[in-house]
């Protein structure tokens, strides 16, 4: 019966870590509140219009870090998830992809907590190795 029980321990015990694990694993934006999150997504295409899979889609702030990284899918689709606070409202981050380099002002309402925030950034751009300088775009 002793046994049994030190059996049955060691599996809650280890069910325990499992989800323990598992918990700790989740990405760290998925428990930030609505007022945190902001998603940049568009869909990145060539010049001739076919969409530009596998390319690295880059933010970053004005001294060049970091804000997030992703790489498009088949059909140049992308989505990025920032996180955010009010006092980030208006501010410009730099979006690069391949030649082209865009400006993009974070804008939502700092008083609406219940609204996503977020804003769609399409980009058409050159082939990689087709280009010369870079490329800057406002938005």
């Amino acid at each position: 019966m002793r046994l049994l029980s030190k059996s049955l321990r060691r599996k809650a015990a280890a069910a325990a870590g499992v989800i323990l694990f598992l918990l700790c694993a989740l990405p760290a934006h998925a428990t930030h509140k609505i007022e945190h999150r902001y998603t940049v997504w568009g869909e990145i295409t060539y010049e001739d219009g076919t969409p530009a899979a596998q390319i690295t889609v880059q933010l970053l702030i004005e001294d060049g870090s970091s804000m997030g990284e992703v790489k498009t899918d088949a059909g140049g689709r992308y989505r990025i998830l920032l996180h955010v606070h009010n006092e980030d409202v208006y501010k410009i981050f730099n979006m690069r992809v391949n030649n082209v380099t865009r400006k993009v002002r974070l804008l939502f309402s700092p008083n609406d907590v219940q609204t996503e925030r977020g804003q769609r950034v399409d980009l058409v751009v050159k082939r990689e190795g087709e280009f010369e300088t870079t490329g800057i775009q406002s938005q």
